[in-house]
């Protein structure tokens, strides 16, 4: 991961040879007005003409910061605590409740955080507003990919402020801890927050728009969370035949229906993963109710120490699942039982004839077979969390 942090750094050096504005157009949401003009609605680009006000000229401030607080712990430690907000972070730790007998804060998290990515996505494709830019900002990240996102708002002020704020409410509202717990868990819960925020403008990811849009949406989808979940407070999937159905048609019509970028931007392939998980925790949690009512893992204080094994056998069935299984098996059935259309050679010729133009293109879209299937494929993840990886404790006798 080094090595690709110091790769990103290398292309900004070599990028910041060139004398004029161009160099900056590897990047998305760079073009000038009349690019975005004749390929958006009014409002969207009068909405996105207002933005640009705060980020036009974002990037000599944000270098000044930069230079004035810039130290080898920094350097070292923000790029590294980013990965808490990174995909591979929530694919490994968001399952872990579940299996240490705390099923509805993994539950809630998925929600949160699956909607926080989804409206940032949403809105970042929207608005297509550029990142700083680099130079004069120095970018330091250990990810090539999130560099080649648009800016605002960041999916990282997002998750942090709707994870944040869930988890003091459950510190101070729901937990029965004692007060020196509930202070030392809040200063735990606001050094993860402000490690994460702060560190997107030390390592030049994003500038202030960015994190307060970002920010606003973590509250927007914890709030709605909480809201929804006092007003189904007695819902019960399980008592329905219809529920999985609508929750299956509900993340593929906002995947299908989601805006389109005008330049090349990965963001849409984590809203598609995580509106996948949040649809596979539905489904899950509905067969759960249906047909294995009495399936869960008891917590520490039923079970005691046993709790700490579980994570060493459920993990590898992620694991197996997402790596290995997944894929070929989704694939194989699209292709070859379905008959589902095959268009990823036509897009990945696309990009191809794209690869040695400099400049950011125009967006390309994703294959549908590739949404489909990374949608089920990531489905799959809290459907093997919530009942593949109980039954199999239950086998081994740790549950």
């Amino acid at each position: 991961m080094t090595e690709t942090m110091e790769i990103v750094e290398e292309k900004e050096t070599r990028v910041s040879k060139n004398s004029t504005d161009d160099q900056f157009l590897t990047d998305p949401g760079n073009h000038g007005s009349d690019h975005f003009k004749t390929r958006m609605s009014r409002f969207r680009f009068a909405t996105r003409e207002y933005m640009t006000r705060f980020t036009n000229h974002q990037s000599e401030y944000l270098a000044g910061l930069q230079a004035k607080h810039q130290s080898h712990f920094g350097d070292v430690f923000f790029p590294y605590t980013a990965l808490l907000g990174s995909h591979t972070f929530y694919v490994l730790f968001l399952p872990m409740p579940v299996w240490f007998g705390h099923y509805e804060l993994t539950r809630d998290l998925v929600y949160i955080l699956g909607y926080s990515i989804y409206l940032s996505g949403f809105l970042k494709d929207y608005w297509c507003l550029p990142r700083p830019r680099s130079p004069p900002v120095k970018r330091s990240t250990l990810s090539d990919y999130t560099a080649k996102e648009y800016g605002a708002p960041s999916s990282h002020a997002a998750n942090a402020t709707g994870a944040s704020i869930y988890f003091l409410y459950c510190i101070w509202a729901c937990a029965p801890f004692s007060l020196t717990y509930k202070i030392l868990f809040t200063l735990l819960t606001c050094f993860y927050y402000f490690s994460l925020v702060v560190g997107r403008v030390y390592c030049g990811m994003h500038g202030m728009l960015d994190l307060t849009a970002g920010i606003a949406c973590g509250v927007v989808c914890v709030a709605g969370r909480l809201l929804l979940s006092y007003v189904f407070r007695d819902f019960r999937s399980g008592e329905t035949w219809w529920f999985p159905l609508v929750s299956v048609a509900v993340g593929l019509t906002l995947l299908f229906k989601h805006i389109r970028p005008i330049d090349e931007c990965p963001c849409f392939v984590d809203s598609v993963a995580f509106i996948g998980v949040a649809s596979g925790y539905e489904c899950g949690d509905w067969f759960l109710q249906k047909f294995l009512p009495m399936l869960s893992c008891g917590g520490y204080s039923t079970d005691g120490p046993i709790v700490l094994l579980r994570p060493f056998v459920a993990v590898p069935v992620i694991v197996l699942w997402k790596n290995v299984i997944s894929k070929p098996l989704v694939y194989n059935v699209f292709l070859k039982v379905i008959g589902f259309p095959d268009d990823r050679a036509t897009v990945l010729q696309k990009r191809e004839q794209k690869f040695n133009d400099p400049v950011c293109s125009l967006y390309i879209g994703e294959p549908k077979i590739e949404i489909v299937g990374r949608y089920i494929i990531y489905a799959g993840i809290p459907i093997a969390t919530t009942v593949v990886c109980p039954l199999v404790l239950k086998l081994v006798g740790l549950a």
